[in-house]
């Protein structure tokens, strides 16, 4: 990601790190190009370029609906083994490559992102179990 602020991962770093970006398309781009080029160039170069690709453990791109007003045109959902996976990347001569083609189509001033290390899942197949709600299992992946 272009710019991206980076501070030192949590204490134990040595687990997943996430990252969530907010991301905007470039002005005078329209949201049929935003995302023809998003999932069909910039996902397949990160997933293909050594450097970028083998550093990723999981990536996904979640296009904003069409009703949507949040002013994002979407969301991008990388998962690294470690926080020094997602600083290795950075830091490859090849991020430079993606740095580039993300000045194509999104708007790189205004990317927001979250990094997390962990996750509660209160709803779903993978649920905690516990009987108190103040005290969810955490499950880290």
């Amino acid at each position: 990601m272009t710019d991206v602020p980076v501070s030192p991962g949590p204490a134990d770093d040595a687990g997943t790190v996430r990252l969530f970006a907010f991301v905007r398309r470039r002005e005078g781009t329209t949201t049929e190009q935003f995302l023809d080029h998003w999932r069909n160039h910039h996902g397949p170069l990160i997933r293909d370029t050594p450097g970028l690709g083998d550093r990723v453990v999981r990536y996904e791109q979640h296009a904003a609906r069409p009703d949507d007003r949040s002013g994002w045109d979407g969301v991008a959902v990388q998962e690294f083994a470690s926080w020094d996976d997602f600083i290795g990347m950075l830091s490859d001569p090849a991020a430079a490559t993606m740095r580039a083609d993300e000045e194509a189509f999104l708007d790189p001033a205004s990317i927001k992102v979250v990094f997390t290390h962990d996750r509660v899942v209160v709803i779903g197949d993978d649920a905690a179990s516990s009987s108190s709600p103040s005290s969810p299992e955490v499950h880290g992946a």
